[in-house]
């Protein structure tokens, strides 16, 4: 009994020590690129309350290389980069070494974070949201601006509102 027990607890560790080794081999990779990440910029610009499809052309906008355009030159000193997508546009401004200077985006049909949608709807009790807009101007050392324009519908009546972030009325 006491060799069966050994011959099965030597069998179990044969079978664990060859299950080691799969025979898979190593893969070493051809080329690895490394994009500047404009940290500054999406630590400006984004939030938990940033709309997700702002997010990812943000996210896409902070990883652009200028410098690996074919239209590159060090000679200039800025380059004006528009990215779009369905409802999403970002105009952003590139130095000579890829970090984005100042960016006007805007997009258009995005859900509203929580805060904007229970002013408006503590406001205009029956009114509903017709379209809306996101708006985000950013400049490198200066002040980022966020905006949200709803239009709001009742009847044959509509208002244009103006809101920050926290759903505080604008001028």
């Amino acid at each position: 009994m006491k060799n069966a027990i050994i011959g099965l607890i030597m069998l179990g560790i044969a079978g664990l020590g060859y299950s080691q080794d799969n025979g898979v081999q190593p893969v070493e990779l051809e080329e690895v690129n490394i994009s500047p990440l404009n940290l500054t910029y999406l630590n400006q610009v984004q939030d938990h309350d940033t709309p997700t499809p702002a997010k990812e052309l943000e996210n896409f906008a902070s990883r652009y290389d200028i410098t690996k355009d074919p239209i590159f030159d060090r000679n200039f000193e800025a380059y004006e980069v528009i990215f779009k997508e369905t409802d999403g546009r970002i105009v952003a401004t590139y130095d000579q070494e890829g970090k984005i200077l100042s960016s006007m985006e805007k997009f258009d049909n995005i859900a509203l974070p929580a805060p904007v949608r229970n002013t408006i709807f503590q406001n205009f009790p029956g009114w509903s949201v017709h379209k809306d807009s996101y708006l985000v101007s950013y400049w490198l050392d200066g002040e980022v601006k966020k905006i949200y324009k709803v239009q709001v519908r009742k009847d044959n009546k509509r208002k244009n509102l103006k809101m920050d972030r926290l759903g505080n009325f604008m001028k």
